[in-house]
């Protein structure tokens, strides 16, 4: 399906500026989501118009800031009244705190999942009036192999993805006999700059505790990285997979997209299916198999 509408947040740079020019090229009508486009984003909304205008295609810049209520629900009203319709909603927009858990401030904590978990709960809520009055539609998250496996000096970030999966599982059971599809695509650390721009904790007092620590966490994860640059892959793979979910037939829409180089693949893959088995038998037996919709 090529003519699908589409809103795609946090398409500044990485895997949401690719999906949105992916997609565009291949004929869709999208709406490439972006806060602040008058400040820190005006030149990525400006080169983002500037192709739509080169290449004749149907994208459109779309001011939303997923931490804020009524900016998430104009934006959706400027979608809907400007294309007729909204198809898929693309939960891309995310944040990355990176540190010890321990030097974070519960106000931090709260600023990690107001993005990257709040944010899609605020989007949907103001897409599913919509999709629901067409009778289909479908809501994609972005979320992270963090998501299922808790690397160090990262929690804050694996929790929220955490949190975005679990939201994903009861939209996709709860919203299937309503024709809405709810699917998550958990992405590996492919080359992005959510890294490069990472949040620090505020307490740097008790940052400094873990100095020695994360120095050589650090050097040991960017010497791994370095050294399997070949095999990790390239951004594209996810924005290739995001529009792959996009352009799949209602209906058919797994709940659960993995992208991610082999070896990670391979065990993210069986830990998914050892918890659907298990999400099954625990349904079952609670009575409760009846409202799972299909994984």
């Amino acid at each position: 399906m090529s003519d699908s509408t589409v809103l795609v947040t946090g398409t500044s740079t990485g895997f949401g500026r690719l999906t949105v020019e992916a997609l565009a090229r291949r004929g869709h009508q999208v709406f490439a989501g972006l806060r602040d486009v008058t400040g820190r984003n005006e030149r990525a909304a400006a080169e983002l118009t500037a192709l739509a205008a080169a290449e004749g295609l149907r994208l459109r810049v779309v001011e939303i800031d997923v931490t804020d209520q009524d900016s998430v629900e104009r934006a959706v009203r400027e979608v809907t009244e400007a294309a007729g319709r909204l198809d898929v909603v693309v939960n891309n927009a995310g944040m990355n705190f990176a540190g010890p858990v321990e030097a974070y401030t519960a106000a931090e904590a709260h600023r990690q999942f107001d993005v990257n978990t709040l944010g899609a709960l605020r989007v949907n809520n103001a897409a599913l009036p919509y999709l629901r009055a067409q009778g289909h539609g479908a809501l994609i998250q972005v979320g992270s192999l963090a998501g299922w496996l808790t690397p160090p000096f990262n929690g804050l970030y694996a929790a929220s993805k955490a949190a975005l999966r679990s939201l994903t599982e009861a939209w996709h059971h709860e919203l299937a006999p309503y024709g809405i599809e709810a699917v998550i695509l958990d992405a590996a650390a492919y080359p992005t700059n959510i890294g490069a721009n990472a949040a620090m904790p505020a307490d740097q007092q008790r940052m400094a505790l873990y100095g020695e620590t994360m120095t050589r966490f650090v050097t040991d994860l960017v010497a791994r990285t370095t050294a399997g640059a070949a095999t990790i892959g390239e951004a594209s793979q996810v924005s290739d997979a995001l529009v792959a979910l996009v352009e799949t037939p209602h209906g058919k829409r797994p709940l659960q997209t993995l992208v991610a180089p082999p070896a990670q693949y391979a065990a993210v893959h069986a830990l998914q299916e050892q918890a659907n088995a298990a999400a099954r038998i625990v349904a079952d037996d609670m009575g409760i198999g009846a409202y799972l919709a299909a994984r």
